[in-house]
C-alpha cells in the first residue's frame, strides 16, 4: 500500500468529510494521514471523532490503515501534502441559493446549480480566489 498524506481544506464539512472517510477507509491500496483544516476547528474536531468513531465500529470492513489529523494552520496542513481536497462554502449559503434559482428567472433550470451551467460559473467566479491562495501555498 502507497503511503500518503491528504490535505483536507474544509475539514470541517458537515456531510462531505464522511462520505469521503467512509471512502478511504474501504479502500485498498493507499493508507497514510489526514490533515483536517477548517475555519471551524471545532467543526473539524468533531469530523476527527466520528472518524475515529468510525473506524471503531466497522474494524471488520476496513482496509486501509489511516491517522486523522487536526490541523489547525493552513501552512501546516497543506506542507508536504501529497493530495489536497478542498470542500468549501465560500459566503453563505444564500449566495448558493442565487447561483442556483436566478437562472430560472431566464428560463434556465439546473438541478444541480452549484457545479455546472450558469450556477456552477457564478460559483466559480466567487471561489476561484480561495483555490488560488490554497495553490500558491
Amino acid at each position: 500500500m502507497k503511503n500518503i498524506t491528504i490535505a483536507y481544506i474544509g475539514g470541517g464539512s458537515k456531510n462531505w468529510a464522511q462520505k469521503y472517510f467512509s471512502d478511504l477507509l474501504l479502500q485498498d491500496k493507499l493508507e497514510g494521514d489526514i490533515r483536517l483544516y477548517d475555519i471551524d476547528n471545532k467543526g473539524a474536531e468533531l469530523n476527527q471523532k466520528c472518524f475515529y468513531k468510525m473506524v471503531a465500529q466497522n474494524k471488520n470492513k476496513i482496509k486501509s490503515n489511516w491517522n486523522c489529523i487536526v490541523e489547525p494552520n493552513i501552512d501546516n496542513a497543506l506542507t508536504g501534502a501529497d493530495v489536497v481536497l478542498i470542500s468549501i462554502l465560500p459566503y453563505s449559503l444564500q449566495n448558493m441559493r442565487c447561483d442556483v434559482h436566478y437562472a430560472e428567472r431566464y428560463g434556465i433550470y439546473q438541478p444541480v446549480g452549484d457545479t455546472v451551467g450558469p450556477g456552477g460559473y457564478s460559483r466559480a467566479l466567487r471561489t476561484l480566489g480561495f483555490f488560488k491562495f490554497f495553490g500558491e501555498k
